[in-house]
């Protein structure tokens, strides 16, 4: 589909605005884009599309087009994908509102999540759903904005390099952030020098194209980077920063003072949650809103999704940190809770993809904790159980590991911390009490 028909396919989009790329959902009059995968054809799918209320569908298998292309209601496209993530574009330029586009190796998610809290409060405010970052994501987020949207917060994720510039060519973002440069997705950068020149691809479009760049001026990768911007704000707790804070505590929740004077108590535990919502304070402040509103809907931010979560259930507080995990964010979260004053119980599950650094990284993990004393938990995962050899806390899956604990549970009123990557799901190892609904009388061991 070249680009006069990919006008004219926005023209259909302002009339049916609902996009879906998967034929099991298929919601009324909208259009179903027939994407590949390595396990389907979504060509295959587009008559039962149709007979299920799509207005229109959009194929890229000659055959198939061929047969149908006499109903109106079949577009062909040498490209699907191509052709979605264009007319993601092209829906994008319409609507001219700012875009601010967020990428880095930790904190993504979190750190959109609390700027759309912030930007909602004066704007109406469109932002990525879950984690769809990605190249099919992005488009489907750009093309799921209102019409009446004032300012959009895209986030952009990858896992090899060229994923960041593919993304910023379809969302033109006009200011940008990266929360951190970390060691994530080593198996497709092979070092984190790798991350880092991928990640800095959002500063090199914003000073390309004139944009603005929120800097996190204490991690010294981006404190480089930011050398060669034209335009940046930054945030930190060095003196010399746009916005800066002092950090107050960072359990049961970071608490903050501003360089304003006002004091932040969030919700959000983890001192590696403090440049997060920093962060928010930065970007609320340049869009003009005063930091007694910032503040107030800082706190009333409440993680879900297992992402800096506090789950109080059965006797304990779970902090489920454990929507994903690479070595950085490992390192910073069992930090935080070595600074936890009171009884301490942790659950980590392997960090995936990480290569050839795989054994080098979970052997990290494993001294971290003997240096920081943090002796009470459990392992699960393949990965950790070879850093470990014999030790008989490794556990080789969730379901080992659940069995084990529902009779080795810590002492009532334990911080119970969850940690590792989404394939490993730690989180089944204490579904037991998680979903039993009778989970409030769930009796916790008094000692251990």
């Amino acid at each position: 589909m070249e680009f006069k028909q990919v006008s004219k396919l926005l023209e259909i989009y302002k009339k049916h605005s609902i996009v879906s790329t998967d034929s099991r959902n298929i919601p009324a009059k909208c259009i179903f884009f027939a994407l590949k995968g390595p396990n389907f054809d979504g060509n295959q799918f587009a008559l039962q599309a149709l007979e299920k209320g799509a207005a229109f569908v959009v194929v890229d298998d000659q055959e198939i087009y061929a047969a149908n292309k006499n109903n109106p209601r079949f577009l062909y496209s040498s490209n699907v994908l191509k052709t979605l993530q264009e007319l993601a574009r092209l829906y994008r330029e319409e609507l001219a509102i700012p875009v601010l586009a967020i990428g880095g190796s930790n904190g993504k998610t979190t750190t959109k999540e609390l700027i759309k809290t912030v930007l909602s409060t004066q704007f109406r405010t469109h932002a990525t759903r879950g984690n769809l970052n990605n190249h099919i994501g992005l488009p489907l987020t750009l093309l799921s904005m209102p019409a009446n949207t004032e300012i959009a917060v895209i986030e952009l994720g990858t896992n090899q390099p060229g994923d960041i510039a593919e993304l910023l060519e379809i969302c033109e973002p006009d200011f940008g952030l990266i929360t951190n440069i970390g060691k994530e997705h080593l198996e497709g950068f092979g070092n984190i020098e790798g991350v880092a020149r991928e990640e800095s691809e959002l500063f090199h479009y914003l000073k390309k194209h004139g944009g603005l760049a929120f800097v996190n001026s204490d991690d010294p990768w981006l404190e480089t980077m930011a050398t060669r911007l034209d335009r940046m704000i930054s945030y930190g707790r060095g003196e010399g920063a746009t916005t800066t804070a002092k950090l107050l505590g960072s359990l049961p929740g970071v608490s903050m003072e501003l360089d304003s004077g006002i004091e932040v108590h969030s919700q959000l535990p983890g001192a590696f949650n403090f440049p997060n919502i920093l962060a928010a304070f930065a970007v609320a402040r340049h869009f003009g809103i005063p930091d007694w509103i910032t503040k107030t809907a800082v706190e009333s931010y409440v993680s879900q999704n297992n992402r800096s979560q506090i789950i109080e259930k059965g006797g304990y507080t779970f902090f489920m940190d454990c929507y994903n995990a690479n070595p950085s964010s490992m390192e910073m979260a069992l930090q935080t809770l070595a600074d936890h004053k009171g009884d301490a119980f942790f659950i980590l599950g392997d960090m995936l993809e990480l290569g050839t650094y795989e054994e080098e990284e979970h052997r990290i993990v494993v001294d971290l904790l003997k240096k920081l004393k943090l002796e009470k938990g459990i392992f699960i995962g393949p990965a950790f159980a070879k850093a470990l050899g014999k030790d008989s806390r490794s556990f080789m899956d969730a379901e080992l590991a659940s069995a084990y604990l529902k009779n080795h549970l810590p002492k009532a009123g334990s911080l119970i911390f969850l940690k590792g990557s989404r394939g490993i799901a730690v989180e089944r190892a204490i579904s037991f009490i998680l979903e039993n609904p009778e989970s409030s009388k769930f009796q916790a061991p008094n000692s251990k």
